[in-house]
């Protein structure tokens, strides 16, 4: 379980992070369109407020890695987490999408931790994430979590690499 603020907003005390599944389509689904156009656009590069059901398909279950959801006592999904990585690859993809209510209180850096940590035990060397590059949030993010790795422009997008920490590694919050 990962614990929220208490300061009254819209995000519970604390949310259960678990492997997404299909039975969670219609609260992916309820997410995203409480998501503003902004954060969707964020995460997917597109703003349009419905993902197709071959696409939600593939975020629930992905046949190359792994998806997280953040759900509050009640069952409410305000986060998704995905792991993608070809089978025998080293190098994983990682994307968080944050409900906006549920943004700004460190939900994000659990997810990727995590994310981080499953990397780890598939043995994957490397993570990378496409970014726009007026996302600064998730830039952070990736210093926060101890991320801190190559940066480089591809096709008008941020590409952010960082090696996969060792769980020996004293650097970052997912060391």
């Amino acid at each position: 379980m990962v614990g929220g603020d208490a300061d009254g907003g819209e995000w519970p005390s604390y949310v259960r992070v678990r492997v997404a599944r299909l039975q969670d389509a219609a609260g992916v689904r309820e997410m995203h369109e409480r998501c503003s156009a902004e954060t969707r656009r964020l995460r997917y590069f597109t703003s349009a407020p419905r993902l197709p059901e071959s696409a939600l398909t593939r975020l629930l279950e992905p046949r190359d890695g792994v998806s997280l959801v953040a759900a509050a006592p009640d069952g409410t999904i305000g986060a998704m987490a995905t792991l993608f990585h070809p089978a025998g690859g080293a190098t994983g993809e990682v994307g968080l999408l944050v409900e906006d209510a549920w943004q700004g209180r460190g939900l994000g850096t659990a997810l990727l931790c995590a994310l981080v940590e499953i990397a780890a035990e598939r043995g994957l060397t490397d993570l990378r994430a496409h970014v726009l590059p007026w996302n600064r949030r998730m830039l952070a993010l990736f210093e926060r979590a101890g991320l801190v790795g190559r940066r480089s422009y591809e096709d008008g997008v941020v590409l952010v690499q960082a090696t996969v920490p060792r769980s020996d590694s004293a650097a970052g919050r997912c060391a």
